[in-house]
């Protein structure tokens, strides 16, 4: 079949089927995470594309949605208003299913805080059962490992017990449990240990989901992944040239793990992008030098767009011709210089409903 009229059956047809066939081959990869198909994807699907962002003000947590590739049907709103009342926070996300992890921590004595499950765009929301450790929680994890049936998968990383600190380093052990919505149920697995003198990274909390596994960054710049299928934790190096950098972030590129360095050429700020190019290599490639414009990346919403930005505002940036596109943040009363760090959940959803109940 002609390629271009088979990109164009495949516009048709929702996430879950668009995922599998970016397997088939790297052009079909490639041209399935340009802004061109995905804009006509989410009109042809009726889906949304953009971010959640979340930031605090008096230590109290907002949150608002800013839509980038736009198909926001008329008369619908997404927000997280939907959610029981408390103090609600995005702890994670499934970012190509449009499913969020969030946390509400209630103000009452003596009460776990609860664990959601939710769709904002079909306001779909599921209280899970709390884990049986009482630990503080350090990081936790969200993927959707299967559309038929909806199946999905939570990691919870803790900090070990008082008791058990005598045998174990506080700093680089954590207590490891997962959810999985067929059981129903929080299973604990062996203890965590990370490299000796290592700690998660607090700016990279956020994990980065790609090849099946979650990432994330350690302080001293290993990444190390959670494959939910085995259960299992690995490590993965780092560039070579990158292992002892300042500021580095990951990301997903075109399903791949990425890692955002920034550097200045000739006194102006810019940053470089690395990909991963297999699974299980050790091999990167640098694949694009992005000129940030005094900003920030914070991901990929396509191959070829650029989401950037600071304390005042929000932008996509298109690599190939220059060109800016501010994003319109309808919060009421949004003054970022008086918030903390604006934390971003990239979302790609449908409106079609799931059940989150896998029992």
């Amino acid at each position: 079949m002609n390629q271009d009229m088979f990109i164009n059956i495949l516009s048709h047809s929702p996430v879950s089927v668009v995922e599998k066939f970016r397997h088939l081959n790297k052009e079909c990869n490639q041209r399935t995470y340009t802004s061109s198909f995905l804009k006509l994807n989410i009109q042809r699907t009726n889906s949304i594309s953009g971010y959640f962002l979340q930031y605090s003000e008096r230590l109290t947590l907002h949150s608002t949605f800013v839509e980038a590739l736009g198909n926001r049907p008329c008369g619908t709103d997404v927000s997280l208003d939907f959610l029981p009342p408390g103090k609600v926070k995005i702890e994670a996300c499934d970012s190509s299913h449009g499913i969020l992890l969030c946390v509400n921590d209630r103000p009452v004595r003596g009460r776990q805080p609860e664990y959601i499950i939710c769709k904002p765009t079909t306001k779909q929301y599921l209280i899970l059962p709390k884990p049986k450790t009482r630990y503080f929680t350090v990081a936790l994890g969200l993927m959707v490992i299967g559309s038929t049936p909806f199946r999905y998968k939570i990691i919870r990383l803790s900090d070990l017990p008082y008791v058990e600190n005598r045998r174990y380093n506080i700093n680089t052990t954590f207590v490891c449990e997962v959810f999985d919505s067929v059981s129903f149920a929080w299973k604990r697995l062996k203890n965590f240990e990370l490299l000796e003198n290592d700690l998660l990274s607090p700016w990279n909390s956020k994990p980065i989901a790609s090849y099946g596994f979650l990432h994330w960054l350690t302080t001293r710049n290993n990444v190390i992944r959670f494959c939910f299928k085995t259960e299992t934790w690995s490590y993965s190096p780092v560039p070579e040239n990158l292992a002892s950098a300042n500021s580095l972030n990951l990301t997903s590129y075109e399903g791949k793990l990425g890692i955002i360095s920034s550097r200045s050429k000739e006194g102006v700020g810019c940053e470089d992008l690395w990909v991963l190019k297999s699974i299980f290599g050790t091999s990167w490639v640098n694949v694009k030098e992005i000129e940030n414009k005094g900003l920030k990346s914070v991901g990929f919403l396509s191959n070829d767009v650029v989401t950037l930005a600071d304390v005042d505002r929000i932008c996509l940036y298109n690599m190939n011709n220059g060109k800016s596109q501010n994003l319109e943040i309808r919060a009421p009363k949004f003054s970022p210089s008086h918030y903390s760090t604006i934390i971003y959940f990239p979302i790609f959803s449908d409106y079609q409903r799931v059940e989150f109940n896998g029992r």
